[in-house]
C-alpha cells in the first residue's frame, strides 16, 4: 500500500475550489444538441426539447422546449410545422453569421472557425464570398479546389473535364482510358462489330437510294443489343439532322442499362429540339431510374442554368427522397456571364458648353441586367450601340448573377408535398426533422 501524504488546510481549500468550477461548469456546459420548432406562423424556437423519448416527443401532442436564453415554453403539435434536432455548434455557426459584416476579413475568420469545426457546406459559402471580394485571394481560391489558369481562377475538375479528363481514384484519367478500365475485353469486341454495323446503316439512311434506306432503318429499328448503345449514341445521337436524332432516341428506349441511359440522360440535358429531350426523357426504364437520378443530380451543379433547369425536371420523373438535398442546394444557383458592359472599352469624354467634361458610362445596362435575371439570356449577352453608323467599342466584363430555378422548386414540390419556395434554410431544416424521422434506414418519402 502506497502511503499518500496528509491533507492540509489550505489544500483543502484547492480541492473545494476546483470542485466548485467542475460542478458549474456542469451546469453551465451548452447542450450537445440544439433543437429547432419550426412554428406555423413562421418563428422559430432554438434550445432543447426535454421529456419523454425521441419517439414519444414525436407523437406527442405537445413538447416542451427550454430556450438557449434558459425559458421552457410548452408548444403544441397543430402549432407546429415541424421540429428537428441538430448539433449546437450548427445554432453557434448561425449566431455567428448573422452577426458578421459583410467584409473580407470577417467571412475569412468565419471560413476558417466552419474548418475547425468541420462545417464543410458553411465553410464554402464563406469562401465563396470571400473570392467574390477579392477574386485574388490565393488561399480562398485554393480551400476551393480552384487553379490558376490562362489569367483566372478555375475549378480543377472542370478545367481537367475540358480537356477530356475525368476524376478516377483520385487521379485523371482521359474517357477512353476510363472506357476500357471498367470494360471487358468481350464486351469492346461485341461494341467494335457494332460501331461497324450502325455506322454502315447510318451511312444508308443519310443517302438518297431509297432501297439502302429502307434496309437501314429497318436494321436500325431492330437492334435490341444494349452493347449496340455507344455506337447509336456515337453516329444517330449526335446528328445534325433532328429527324435522324430522334431515330437514335427510339432505338435506345428499347434498350436497357446504363449504356442506353447515358444516351438518353445527355440528349434530355442538351438537345436543342424540345421534342428530342421529351423523348429521350420518357424513354428512360424504371430499372434504370437510380442511373439517371445520379446524372441528374450531378447535373444540378451544372455551369449553365438551363442544364439546371432541365436537370431538375428530369429528377421530377426519376427521382426519389435521394435526390432531395441535392435539389433543396440547387434551389438557388449562381451563374456567370459575359456582357458588353456601358463602360467603353476606352473611356471617352463629351464636353459642354460651360466647358466642363464628363464620363462615358457607369456600368452594366439595367435591362441586360434584367433579362439575366429573368432568364431571356442563358449564354450571356454581346451589346454594342451604333453612333453614326460606328459600332462603339464596349468593355466585356463577367457578372454573377442568383437565379432561383422553378423547374427545381416544382419538382420539390412532387417529391415532398412541401412548399417552401425558395427558402433554402427553411426547407434544410425541414428535411433534416424529416431524416430524424425515418432513422434506421427506413425511407421517408415515395416516388410519385
Amino acid at each position: 500500500m502506497i502511503a499518500l501524504p496528509p491533507i492540509q488546510g489550505r489544500d483543502w481549500l484547492r480541492i473545494g475550489i476546483a470542485y466548485a468550477v467542475v460542478v458549474a461548469f456542469s451546469f453551465t456546459a451548452p447542450p450537445v444538441q440544439a433543437d429547432l420548432v419550426k412554428l406555423l406562423n413562421g418563428g422559430e424556437l432554438r434550445g432543447r426539447i426535454t421529456g419523454g423519448t425521441a419517439t414519444s416527443r414525436l407523437n406527442a401532442e405537445s413538447i416542451m422546449i427550454e430556450t438557449l436564453s434558459g425559458v421552457v415554453v410548452s408548444v403544441a403539435r397543430t402549432d407546429m410545422k415541424f421540429l428537428t434536432m441538430r448539433p449546437v455548434i450548427v445554432e453557434e455557426y448561425e449566431t455567428r453569421s448573422r452577426r458578421i459584416s459583410d467584409t473580407l476579413q470577417a467571412h475569412w475568420e468565419l471560413s476558417e472557425w466552419c474548418r475547425q469545426q468541420s462545417l464543410s457546406k458553411q465553410r464554402e459559402h464563406h469562401l465563396l464570398r470571400v473570392a467574390e471580394l477579392d477574386p485574388h485571394h490565393e488561399k480562398a481560391q485554393t480551400a476551393l479546389g480552384r487553379v490558376w489558369h490562362e489569367g483566372a481562377w478555375v475549378d480543377r475538375d472542370d478545367m481537367m473535364a475540358e480537356r477530356g479528363y475525368v476524376k478516377y481514384k483520385g487521379r485523371y484519367i482521359t474517357l477512353q482510358e476510363l472506357d476500357l478500365i471498367q470494360k471487358t475485353a468481350d464486351e469492346l469486341a461485341i461494341e467494335r462489330d457494332w460501331f461497324q454495323k450502325v455506322r454502315g446503316w447510318h451511312g444508308w439512311i443519310t443517302r438518297r437510294h431509297e432501297e439502302r434506306y429502307r434496309q437501314g432503318l429497318t436494321a436500325l429499328q431492330q437492334i435490341e443489343d444494349p452493347h449496340a448503345a455507344p455506337a447509336i449514341i456515337r453516329f444517330l445521337c449526335e446528328d445534325k439532322n433532328r429527324d435522324i436524332r430522334s431515330l437514335g432516341v427510339a432505338a435506345l428506349s428499347k434498350l436497357t442499362g446504363s449504356k442506353g441511359a447515358s444516351g438518353l440522360v445527355k440528349l434530355s440535358l442538351y438537345d436543342p429540339e424540345d421534342d428530342v429531350r421529351y423523348a429521350s426523357l420518357n424513354g428512360i426504364h424504371e430499372e434504370d431510374y437510380e442511373f439517371a437520378q445520379t446524372a441528374f443530380v450531378r447535373e444540378l451543379r451544372n455551369s449553365l442554368n438551363v442544364v439546371v433547369c432541365r436537370a431538375g425536371i428530369g429528377l421530377a420523373r426519376v427521382g426519389d427522397q435521394r435526390a432531395v438535398a441535392p435539389l433543396i442546394e440547387a434551389l438557388v444557383t449562381t451563374h456567370k456571364y459575359q456582357v458588353q458592359s456601358n463602360i467603353p472599352a476606352v473611356q471617352s469624354y463629351s464636353g459642354s458648353t460651360d466647358g466642363s467634361s464628363g464620363g462615358g458610362g457607369s456600368g452594366l445596362p439595367p435591362e441586360v441586367e434584367i433579362a439575366i435575371r429573368t432568364g431571356q439570356l442563358p449564354q450571356g449577352a454581346v451589346m454594342g450601340p451604333q453612333i453614326g453608323g460606328i459600332q462603339v467599342p464596349r468593355k466585356m466584363v463577367t457578372v454573377s448573377v442568383d437565379q432561383p430555378n422553378q423547374e427545381v422548386l416544382t419538382t420539390l414540390q412532387k417529391l415532398t408535398g412541401q412548399n417552401y419556395g425558395f427558402d433554402e434554410r427553411t426547407w434544410r431544416l425541414w428535411w433534416a426533422a424529416e431524416k430524424s424521422h425515418g432513422a434506421g434506414g427506413a425511407p421517408v418519402l415515395k416516388n410519385n
